[in-house]
């Protein structure tokens, strides 16, 4: 590469990055420019220019999240040019993707039939995800999910968002409110079309109220030697020195009634940063953790119960998150460890530490949520904060 074309990219990039009106009308020029030329290496850095703004998150005409796409691609992917990223160099592309479709596009947005406004009818929405020869597992980001909530046994009658596959453990099926959640589903690394991945949304009608039933559930395809990639056995992966995980369907308490789902039984896991040998939680509010009752615990006790907050062998029979070798004391050698967590709280100060690695948290519920829905339990939303190394 000469100096001249040195010159023209380190243009396009600093144009690309600024905010400037002026900026943008600068690369428009250069683009009308790229578009006139008859210098085979002026085009080959207009791909490179297209290539960079390729990918990255955009604002559509409707006031959504969409993403920058040569106008070709976004066509090919069934999208929508829906407004310009910069200068018309790339589109902003809604890739609405909905019932009946199969994909093997990554990036794919799938959506319910009439988004952005809600769905209030009785139907199957269903969507086959066709993998790519060299892709391992699947990422789902739930940018918005709102079902119908589980029924009085935690279990999701009413509506339900399920995950077919053939490869894997068995998924949970999903409903209420996970707007912000993610999971990993592992594919396999056979041949393409080997191990299809069907996404099913099944609603049953109008139930009344002010539900609004949507979904918009970003698609991302994880290649076998990618860092990012899940270990094993992780439904849910945080590559983060902090950050928070909280249970399916966690939100304000509903009376009566258990809001965390029934027949859970998952991991999240959390990457070990470098130079790190310890981790620890807490609840993100003094009520934020309500998972589980021991059942030998009386009605009245139940009823008079404000902070209580369970371990070990308590927990054995009924819900629990399980945290390997925890204590309420850092690096405290009197201080008893504990791997299973109940009740009301996180212990007795709404935090524990461990130090066993690989740092996991485990998610078990059975399918009776007669006893938790007398407690209101809504589930749990826990931070974590990774400790680091000491001599």
């Amino acid at each position: 590469m000469n100096l001249s074309m040195l010159l023209v990219v380190i243009f396009l990039v600093i144009s690309y990055d600024s905010r400037a009106e002026g900026q943008k009308s600068a690369i428009t020029v250069t683009n009308n420019f790229i578009n006139r030329t008859s210098f085979p290496w002026i085009h080959g850095i207009s791909n490179l220019f297209t290539f960079y703004q390729a990918y990255r998150p955009c604002q559509t005409e409707f006031n959504t999240t969409g993403t920058c796409l040569a106008k070709s691609d976004c066509l090919a992917r069934n999208g929508m040019a829906a407004g310009a990223c910069v200068a018309g160099v790339t589109v902003c592309c809604d890739l609405k993707f909905t019932c009946g479709g199969r994909t093997d596009k990554n990036g794919t947005i799938f959506v319910n039939q009439k988004y952005p406004l809600a769905d209030n009818m009785t139907n199957t929405c269903q969507i086959t995800i066709e993998k790519q020869p060299n892709v391992c597992q699947l990422r789902l980001d739930f940018d918005e999910f709102t079902l119908a909530q589980p029924d009085e046994n935690g279990q999701c009658t009413t509506d339900s968002f399920m995950i077919r596959t053939s490869v894997g453990e068995r998924l949970p099926i999903l409903c209420g409110e996970n707007p912000g959640q993610h999971l990993y589903i592992d594919v396999g690394s056979g041949f393409i079309n080997s191990n299809p991945v069907v996404l099913s949304v099944v609603t049953n009608g109008a139930i009344g109220g002010d539900l609004e039933r949507r979904w918009r559930i970003k698609i991302n395809m994880v290649p076998c030697d990618s860092l990012n990639m899940a270990p094993s056995g992780c439904l849910q992966y945080f590559r983060s020195p902090s950050g928070t995980v909280q249970s399916f369907n966690y939100g304000p308490l509903i009376p009566n009634r258990a809001r965390y789902l029934s027949n859970l039984r998952y991991t999240a896991c959390i990457r070990t940063e470098e130079n790190f040998c310890g981790i620890k939680w807490r609840t993100e509010q003094p009520n934020s953790f309500s998972w589980g009752w021991p059942i030998n615990q009386s009605d009245q006790t139940r009823k008079n119960a404000t902070v209580l907050a369970f371990a070990g062998g308590h927990c054995n029979s009924d819900d629990y998150i399980g945290i390997d070798q925890a204590t309420y004391e850092d690096n405290n050698p009197l201080a008893l460890d504990e791997d299973r967590f109940c009740g009301l709280g996180l212990m007795h100060h709404g935090q524990v530490f461990s130090r066993s690695k690989p740092f996991q948290l485990k998610v078990r519920s059975n399918n009776d949520h007669r006893l938790n829905g007398k407690q209101s339990q809504q589930g749990f939303d826990l931070h974590f904060t990774q400790l680091p190394c000491v001599l």
